[in-house]
């Protein structure tokens, strides 16, 4: 009778323990392969939502504050010279040495301007720019202004402050704009303003070609934003130049908590898979005491009986790592979406490979010992046992 055959009427007899014993495989692969696969859409997804909203840098420019006291009293700070940024200072921001790297450049102009005898925040911006870098914003009614044109986009919190709705005109500094949309609240600053064409507003309020601040978004999760920054502050040095990247960095330290809780599960996973793999093969072996020395004594030798045994984990191993693999994929497709991910789940060649491979790797390591006692078994056991 050939090894196959007996292995295979030997998973037969056994189809209770082994069956458990691929249960436990099972687990312990969807785990590991779970745990691996949202880590990794994790970092990805970061990645990409970096790549698509930008890593913010803010440039604005310097201003000389002399503190003013009298007789010991604090007035505050007197402003000794205010300057604007120009189209310059975007030209010579576009020549820095990793100018690649720069994705969209947003300048703005800040005014504070009346609106229905209040005052209101103003905010010119090139829509078409400011739209691509904000990539957040959302309407809640209305639609988004064009360039060029007497189109006003209100924030959540100016619309509730001045009663405004959408096709209403407003003036501002005599000149009248029309409500084209208003934002959904983003619980920040960039509910106050009032947005209205870059162009007009530096013609309103009188300054040609200035601008009050430029934001700048930068491609790649991975970018060198610090010498971005450093690069840019060379080039403008009138100007304060500063990286915004407080949530990516938080993010990015959440996912890094992440995979090393994940890396420690698995390490936990695979140890108690493999123990119980020991300890159940060891079991099986001295179950089969009698059935191993009849072997012996009708002259298998102990490498037959070492390629019986192990030829029983690998198939364990290989229906294991297999299905392991698969519930690990639907498992990380049903929490992929609880988790904030937006990629999609798919399967992975190199993943499956990693994962039988592993499994089977695991599984003969644990087996190796119990089958190595099984081999040395004495066929006089056979005998004893009748």
């Amino acid at each position: 009778m050939r090894l196959e055959r007996i292995t295979i009427i030997n998973i037969r007899k056994h189809i209770g323990r082994l069956g458990l014993l691929t249960l436990v495989l099972t687990v312990v692969v969807a785990t590991v392969a779970t745990l691996y696969i949202l880590a990794r859409l994790m970092d990805d997804d970061l990645e990409k939502k970096l790549d698509l909203y930008g890593t913010n840098m803010i440039i604005v420019p310097k201003s000389d504050d002399l503190p003013l006291s009298y007789d010991g009293v604090p007035l505050g700070n007197v402003n000794l010279a205010k300057r604007n940024l120009t189209e310059r200072d975007i030209a010579e921001l576009k020549t820095i040495k990793s100018n690649e790297n720069l994705a969209v450049i947003a300048p703005k102009l800040i005014e504070i301007a009346k609106l229905d005898g209040e005052d209101a925040i103003v905010v010119g911006v090139d829509f078409p720019k400011e739209l691509k870098i904000k990539k957040w914003w959302r309407l809640r009614a209305g639609k988004k202004p064009k360039k060029g044109s007497n189109q006003a986009l209100v924030g959540a919190a100016a619309a509730a402050r001045h009663r405004l709705k959408v096709g209403q005109t407003i003036k501002i500094k005599g000149q009248k704009f029309k409500v084209a949309g208003i934002l959904k609240s983003a619980g920040s600053q960039e509910d106050e303003p009032v947005y209205i064409d870059l162009g007009r507003a530096q013609k309103i309020f009188g300054l040609p070609a200035q601008f009050s601040i430029i934001e700048v978004s930068a491609w790649c999760y991975n970018c060198p934003i610090n010498v971005i920054v450093g690069q840019a502050s060379e080039k403008l040095p009138h100007a304060q130049v500063s990286s915004v990247r407080q949530v990516a960095e938080t993010k990015g330290k959440v996912l890094k908590q992440f995979e090393i809780f994940a890396a420690a599960l698995s390490v936990v996973m695979v140890v108690v898979g493999g123990l119980i793999i020991f300890t159940n093969m060891l079991a099986a072996v001295r179950e089969r005491r009698r059935e191993i020395g009849i072997f012996r004594a009708i002259g298998f030798r102990r490498l037959n009986i070492l390629e019986i045994i192990l030829f029983e984990t690998v198939i364990v191993a290989l229906v294991g790592g297999i299905a392991g693999y698969l519930l690990g994929v639907l498992s990380a497709w049903l929490l992929a979406p609880s988790l904030g991910i937006t990629l999609p789940v798919e399967l992975d060649v190199n993943v499956a490979y990693f994962s039988v491979l592993g499994t089977l790797a695991l599984t003969l390591a644990s087996s190796l010992y119990p089958a190595l006692t099984a081999a040395n078994m004495s066929p006089t056991i056979a005998i004893n046992d009748i």
